[in-house]
């Protein structure tokens, strides 16, 4: 499997709360997103990551799926270039363009880093 379809598979299963999504990250996995993100900063270790960063953002907000728009492969990174789809618990829809950087190390995820325009992510927060 390419580096590109391991996060293709990657989003695929997180898209469908298939823990088999976990099997694809390095146990010490860093994730680091902006800092005006709910919970922003870096994170750690799967337990850090999925149990802990990602409930909290989640709880922000009604909905937050991502859209795919293109990836690009070189050596060991993957770029995601993409759309944040949110609803807000008013029920406002927003759009957030982001960039996802992936680092792939012994065919395991091992590094994420965000860049996205956190005003909108805040403003779907009210």
């Amino acid at each position: 499997m390419s580096n590109a379809e391991l996060v293709k598979k990657f989003y695929e299963l997180f898209g469908k709360c298939d823990k088999a999504f976990l099997e694809l990250c390095d146990d010490n996995i860093e994730w680091r997103v902006m800092e005006n993100m709910p919970n922003g900063g870096t994170h750690v270790g799967k337990t850090d990551v999925f149990d802990g960063y990602f409930p909290k953002l989640f709880a922000n907000y009604s909905e937050f799926h991502v859209e795919i728009d293109e990836y690009m492969e070189k050596e060991s990174r993957v770029i995601v270039f993409g759309t944040y789809k949110i609803t807000s618990k008013s029920s406002k829809k927003f759009d957030a363009p982001f960039v996802h950087i992936y680092t792939i190390q012994n065919n395991k995820i091992a590094k994420f880093r965000q860049y996205t325009d956190t005003v909108i992510i805040q403003n779907a927060r009210k």
